[in-house]
């Protein structure tokens, strides 16, 4: 590691732990890679008892919205680069947000998954919706360089960039594909094999016989992905093959703020309804991060379904990279940027959208030993391309030499302006929510006085007139 390089400040949105999602994996080998060149801090939205790889310095930043924004803008101030999903931009100065080298993270199109929501919850997740079309505004405005995770995704962001005025000659000048403002870091894979050191699907479910088929479904269920699909495949082919077992490796996120969806409960009503239910089909909680290839590397081929949106469109299905890692089939349906990968790299089967009959089909051949074993040399090919030391090369080459390219990013008196609203509106929104627990308390204190004036045979309290009460004050 180069101390004299500048110091880095990571903030991950999500948990950090032995239980992690994809945003979480992402950041911790992120900081993991970057460590390496440079001094690295971690600031973790929970505590951990993970030990901080070589080079990062982890702090957890806890508390209630406000008390999380103070303290990671005093983190933004003490480093030079900061890399984040979502900056602290309410709670920290213009002037400080003007000299940092920020680079905003782009990998997963959440405004697009905002939208799925929306489409199935509109009372709730619209309101929602908005306000992030807001903040991604001012993220757009305000980054010195951009990460997605596909070329796919950067020629969305390019046009996002375009309408936020971000096209700048400078970048051309400097890079005529503009990779100086958004380039590609997709997910990336550790640089060693996989090596089982404990149970998976088959250890853990007492149905699950080491002569039977596994497929395994190992990203999270989300609403707009197709496990019903999956599921009905899987009645298909178990009609044919009774040894077919399909397991849902995750059915809740670890990030405490990602609830249980919709979908899961579908799911296991339509696994019950088709009496495969504990037999055919099984779901588990969620698997440590650690100790996720015990599961892959005991399946035969893995099962990543979506429902035709354009989500998936522009989604990276991160947790597909694992089965490259461990050598295993996939069976994806088509419109996204890994099914892509899947035929280009023949490493699997790709079905349309909501076909069960095609994904049963595609089920078969990906299981057929001759084509298994040809898609698992294909694989063996594919996993040392798609390394985290290798994947991230752009931000590596940033983060040891940040630039800052044209006009159209920092100086601007009406975006200080701006700026100034934003943060006059943070605070009087945070006194607001500060005088509702005030108020609340106040009535949860007269509700117990007048509760024990009630059960007194003594005396009886009666509510305080706090109008009168002011208006002698201001008499007086």
């Amino acid at each position: 590691m180069n101390d004299g390089l500048p110091n880095v400040l990571l903030i991950a949105s999500d948990t950090i732990g032995e239980r992690m999602a994809g945003s979480g994996i992402r950041y911790w080998n992120l900081a993991r890679v970057i460590g390496r060149q440079q001094p690295v801090t971690l600031a973790t939205p929970n505590a951990t008892t993970l030990d901080a790889p070589s080079g990062v310095t982890i702090i957890p930043v806890t508390g209630d919205q406000d008390e999380r924004g103070k303290r990671l803008a005093e983190l933004v101030s003490a480093h030079d680069i900061v890399v984040a999903q979502h900056l602290p931009y309410l709670y920290t100065d213009a002037e400080v947000l003007a000299s940092r080298a920020l680079v905003v993270d782009l990998y997963a199109p959440w405004i697009i998954e905002k939208l799925e929501y929306s489409r199935i919850d509109p009372e709730r997740g619209e309101p929602d919706r908005r306000d992030d079309v807001t903040i991604l505004n001012r993220l757009l405005s305000l980054g010195d360089f951009f990460l997605c995770a596909s070329e796919r995704q950067r020629d969305f962001w390019l046009g996002a960039l375009a309408t936020a005025g971000r096209l700048d000659l400078a970048h051309v000048q400097a890079e005529p594909e503009m990779r100086t403002l958004i380039d590609v870091v997709p997910f990336g894979l550790p640089p060693e094999k996989p090596v089982k050191t404990g149970p998976g699907p088959r250890g853990t479910f007492g149905a699950i016989d080491d002569n039977d088929i596994v497929a395994i479904w190992n990203g999270g269920l989300w609403n707009w992905l197709d496990p019903l699909t999956a599921i009905r495949a899987t009645a298909a082919v178990a009609a044919v093959e009774p040894r077919f077992r399909l397991v849902f490796m995750g059915t809740r996120s670890p990030g405490a703020q990602v609830a249980e969806m919709e979908i899961v409960e579908h799911a296991r009503a339509l696994a019950r309804d088709l009496e495969l239910l504990d037999t055919h089909v099984f779901f588990n909680d969620w698997v440590a991060y650690e100790d996720r290839q015990n599961w892959l590397l005991e399946s035969d081929l893995a099962l990543s379904l979506h429902v035709a949106t354009v989500e998936a469109r522009y989604a990276y299905r991160t947790r597909m990279l694992d089965n490259i890692w461990c050598g295993l089939p996939s069976v994806v349906t088509s419109g996204d940027v890994l099914a892509d990968v899947v035929t280009a790299e023949d490493i699997g089967e790709v079905a349309p959208p909501g076909d069960a009959g095609a994904v049963a089909a595609a089920i078969r051949r990906a299981i057929d030993r001759d084509r298994a074993r040809g898609i698992r040399a294909n694989l063996a090919t594919l996993a040392g391309r798609h390394t985290w030391e290798n994947v991230a090369s752009p931000l590596l080459r940033y983060c040891a030499e940040p630039w800052k390219l044209g006009q159209s990013r920092g100086g601007d008196s009406a975006a200080a302006y701006l700026h100034q609203l934003e943060r006059m509106y943070s605070e009087t929104a945070g006194y607001a929510r500060r005088l509702e627990d005030a108020v609340a308390e106040k009535d949860r204190l007269i509700g117990e006085m007048e509760r024990a004036a009630s059960q007194s045979p003594w005396r009886v309290l009666t509510r305080p007139n706090l109008g009168s009460l002011l208006r002698r004050n201001r008499r007086g």
